[in-house]
């Protein structure tokens, strides 16, 4: 007796769930809102920076040490954004490893793909020094130019 193996793979591209203010997003009809590809790369790059190394118990490599490194730190602000700029760049090399693990068994698409880091920027706030704005420039693999933003605040 022969045994047929068939291997099912899902054909519909990948989507997360969209979160908007920290919040999961529902639309009017109550169901939850997805994100899909430019939109979702954004979404994953600030997620991976913003969540705390070792946060998950599930990935523990997921994340970084962004606040930790930032917030309350007293030495010189050079060495401040250098040592901010290598933990971003870390956490997004990690990224691209598990976006190259998930291609293994869902398509992504291009715009979805973190392709190259072009730029960090760190700066602190004229106005309120506690407060640093990150800008992160990145090509996708569809070579769309992205520029996520946000802010470590120490509140």
């Amino acid at each position: 007796i022969a045994i047929r193996t068939i291997e099912w793979r899902a054909i519909n591209m990948s989507f997360d769930l969209k979160i908007e203010q920290g919040l999961l997003s529902i639309d009017t009809n109550g169901d939850f809102r997805k994100v899909e590809n430019t939109a979702k790369l954004v979404q994953e790059i600030l997620k991976i920076c913003i969540s705390p190394l070792n946060g998950n118990p599930f990935d523990p490599g997921y994340g970084s040490l962004l606040s930790k490194t930032l917030i309350g730190n007293p030495l010189p602000m050079d060495f401040l954004v250098s040592s901010a700029s290598n933990q971003l760049s870390g956490c997004l090399q990690y990224l691209q490893k598990l976006q190259k693990e998930q291609l293994n068994y869902q398509p992504v698409s291009a715009a979805e793909q973190l392709a190259a880091l072009q730029q960090i920027k760190i700066e602190r706030n004229q106005e309120d020094p506690r407060f640093f704005e990150v800008v992160i420039k990145c090509l996708s693999r569809d070579l769309t130019t992205i520029s996520p933003t946000f802010l470590v605040d120490p509140l």
